[in-house]
């Protein structure tokens, strides 16, 4: 019996805060056996667009994707968008404003480790990021490597996490705002791992908001979940995606990658949206 082709649609590099580049996640899909893949970094498309020559030489498909950061109700929210124009001169100048949102929150947090008796600077930050969109795992790598902090996980519980100590929320453009860019850049936007974060009050919000669809499947998300989303995108003919949303810094999370996947039929779905 043949295999059915597997796509993984969530997937980070180096471009965001994954380990992997661009280039070692397709070569890493095609040993895999993943058909199709989308690279979703975080307020970024250049992974997607670095990613394409390597892809077509693998004969993977390569759908053009990100993860966007943006805020509802009050609080922050993650839209994947999926198979939009990465070129579009309004996506392009919106990528570049989270990118100062994100070099602001940064700042913001480095005063607060700052206050709380840390010697952590901007340039430290720009060192381990680089030319990258700069994240909270570049501040906490900077921590581990300064000794101030074993692992990075343990940085986010006592400092950088939501609500931490030296946590600053960032001022994000609104969940609608941000569906409307991913369509009129002619792609589709998806609710990224719901998990338990939504009531069906946000669900009936956010479908009336324009979203296309939800993350089903997803390492967070257990059977139950899985059902629960799948139902949901039937009963309102929305789309079903998932994916590993794959990082590679921790090995035991390894394995979801190749295996927390999703078949063709839905990734036809999407691109026939």
């Amino acid at each position: 019996m043949p295999v059915k082709p597997k796509a993984d649609l969530h997937i980070h590099t180096t471009v965001s805060d994954g380990r992997s580049t661009p280039e070692e996640i397709v070569a890493k899909a095609s040993e895999l056996g993943l058909q199709t893949i989308a690279i979703t970094d975080h307020d970024s498309c250049a992974g997607y667009l670095r990613a394409g020559a390597e892809a077509a030489e693998k004969g993977i498909n390569l759908i053009s994707g990100i993860e966007i950061t943006c805020e509802y109700n009050k609080r922050e929210c993650h839209l994947l968008g999926y198979n939009f124009e990465a070129g579009n001169p309004e996506m392009k100048t919106f990528v570049e404003s989270q990118k100062r949102r994100r070099h602001k929150r940064a700042g913001k947090m480095i005063e607060n480790l700052n206050r709380l008796g840390f010697d952590i600077s901007m340039e430290d930050v720009t060192a381990e990021s680089g030319t990258l969109n700069i994240s909270r795992n570049h501040l906490a790598a900077v921590m581990v490597s300064k000794g101030y902090a074993s692992h990075k996980r343990q940085v986010f519980q006592k400092y950088l996490g939501d609500h931490a100590t030296a946590y600053y929320k960032t001022e994000y453009d609104s969940v609608e705002h941000v569906i409307e860019l991913i369509h009129r850049c002619g792609g589709v936007a998806i609710l990224a791992h719901p998990g338990l974060l939504y009531v069906d009050e946000d669900i009936t919000y956010l479908i009336k908001a324009g979203i296309d669809g939800f993350e089903c499947i997803h390492p967070s998300h257990n059977y139950a979940l899985q059902k629960r989303y799948i139902a949901i995108c039937e009963g309102y003919n929305l789309l079903k995606t998932g994916g590993s949303d794959f990082h590679g810094h921790d090995q035991s999370q390894g394995h979801y990658f190749g295996t927390v996947s999703i078949d063709q039929e839905w990734v036809d779905a999407l691109l026939h949206a």
